[in-house]
């Protein structure tokens, strides 16, 4: 017992702990500073920062010690329990428009943090059963409703950043769990044609690029056939899935493809992001020293564009290192998941691992003006108690598979 206690002592990845406590006091900083203007009501912001990420890594700390094997044998009630909670804030009162949070006195609490992995965790239990290997696409089929039914209550609130992550959720862990290519192709082809038929010469391309990949994967004609005319026809409800966005959901995609249709309306998060990064240089302007920030002129600098406030303040060095320790953090996930000799375990680490790597992609590339603003947070930097307190959790229990990452 004394050997089996040393050796889950040396599996205990310290290097992952302290990159990740190191991004956490990095978000108190930069928290601070972005709430270092005169606009009312942020400016002690950065002292609930601090408590969030002590509750984050007491949380941390739990979930390192849980085996694996609880979630496991809890998947179904935490997935059922999570889908309970989307439903009841629907229910809620709207906050800013939305039904996202739970409001109680000052402290707000997004369910749609936890039902994020409380998906991986049903996922992962589902694929890495024997008896579900053995339906083919009936197994494919039930992890994609396990995946639509949170990720439809998501996007109702309406969050549609959110809701994008449940997506990437089932896709890497049917990647990760083997299933073939053209598999994964074939279930992604119906949303690339409804993004390709915004004119008719891509979608034109598209449908030759899926008749070239039948062909490729050798996909038999009965097989093929169906695949073809289910493409051709959700292509063309895209119209009417655009009519059924929210008006500033339109107005978003709009300004992804040029932030200059409403430079002073919505493009204006974009530009002066673009500004404030931009402004950095090589170095930065200095700690506290960022005009764009101090002005007020870049909108939600504390939470969704805390990335921003780093690139102004520090510049490319400082954004840099941010990039790197987030790299460290994933590849570390990744590694955890495929030292893992439990399939279940491994397939948490990855669905996991990704929920961190689109966030980070998402919200940097919406800080670049490369990807549409979602209202995706950076994790462990960006103002929020969700949030820190979930990306804290889940890497508690990416670090609590590598400790038993012998187990079977």
């Amino acid at each position: 017992m004394r050997f089996l206690a040393f050796q889950q002592i040396r599996d205990l990845d310290l290097r992952l702990l302290a990159t990740v406590l190191i991004l956490g006091i990095i978000g108190v900083v930069m928290v601070y500073s972005a709430t270092q203007t005169e606009q009312p009501g942020v400016s002690g912001l950065w002292q609930k920062q601090v408590l969030w990420l002590i509750l984050g890594l007491i949380s941390l700390a739990i979930f390192t010690a849980l085996p694996f094997r609880y979630l496991h044998a809890l998947a179904w009630p935490i997935y059922i329990g999570s889908l309970a909670l989307l439903i009841l804030v629907l229910m809620a009162p709207a906050a800013a428009n939305t039904h996202r949070w739970f409001v109680i006195g000052s402290i707000q609490l997004q369910p749609s943090e936890m039902a994020k992995i409380a998906t991986v965790i049903i996922l992962a239990r589902l694929l890495s059963s024997r008896e579900w290997k053995r339906r083919g696409w009936v197994r494919i089929a039930a992890a994609a409703v396990l995946s639509l039914l949170p990720m439809g209550l998501v996007l109702v609130e309406p969050d549609l950043g959110t809701s994008l992550i449940f997506s990437m959720i089932f896709f890497s862990l049917l990647y990760w769990n083997q299933v073939p290519l053209s598999t994964l192709f074939y279930l992604i082809s119906p949303l690339a044609s409804m993004l390709a038929v915004v004119s008719m010469p891509s979608w034109i391309v598209f449908m030759l690029i899926l008749t070239a990949a039948f062909r490729f994967f050798k996909t038999e004609f009965k097989t093929a056939v169906p695949l073809f005319i289910m493409n051709a026809a959700i292509g063309s409800l895209a119209p009417i899935i655009w009519h059924g966005l929210k008006e500033y959901q339109r107005r978003r995609i709009m300004i992804f493809v040029n932030p200059g249709l409403d430079p002073k309306g919505a493009g204006w998060h974009v530009l002066q992001s673009k500004i404030a990064i931009g402004s950095g240089g090589l170095l930065g302007r200095g700690f506290l020293q960022g005009t764009q920030k101090k002005l007020s002129f870049l909108p939600a600098q504390h939470t969704d564009f805390i990335f921003s406030t780093i690139g102004e303040e520090f510049g490319f060095l400082g954004c840099l290192i941010v990039l790197l320790l987030f790299a460290w953090v994933i590849y570390s996930g990744f590694a955890i998941a495929q030292r893992a000799r439990n399939e279940f375990a491994g397939l948490t680490a990855a669905g996991l691992t990704t929920i961190l790597l689109f966030q980070v992609v998402l919200n940097i590339g919406m800080t670049l003006g490369v990807l549409p603003v979602t209202g995706i947070p950076l994790p462990f930097l960006s103002y929020g108690g969700s949030s820190v307190i979930t990306m804290m959790s889940l890497v508690g229990i990416i670090m609590g598979i590598g400790l038993r990452r012998y187990e079977y």
